[in-house]
């Protein structure tokens, strides 16, 4: 039966990772590619998840850790440079800023 689980969400992976691939592909706009590269990194984490079930093996639980330490401050990132009015709140500019400077 475990077996059987994890063939099922072995395709479901696979079938999330097409999907997301197309619309990377294909997308309309930047901000739908930058989302679903997001979710592919997504992806490559639950594939490594995968990879320690049915393996049994742990050791790659650190790369897991940095990869979605990474996966979140590049979303966040980004995120922040696409918010509607983040060119007036920006703190370091070479203009001077509010200062006057």
């Amino acid at each position: 039966m475990t077996q059987v689980l994890i063939w099922i969400a072995v395709a479901m992976v696979a079938a999330a990772a097409a999907m997301t691939l197309w619309r990377l592909t294909r997308g309309p706009s930047t901000l739908d590619r930058i989302v679903s590269a997001d979710v592919l990194v997504s992806i490559v984490l639950m594939s490594i998840c995968l990879l320690m079930v049915v393996s049994g093996d742990t050791s790659s639980l650190s790369i897991l850790l940095v990869l979605a330490m990474v996966a979140f401050t590049g979303g966040v990132s980004v995120a922040r440079m696409l918010a509607p009015g983040a060119a007036d709140r920006q703190r370091y500019r070479r203009d001077g800023g509010e200062d006057g400077e």
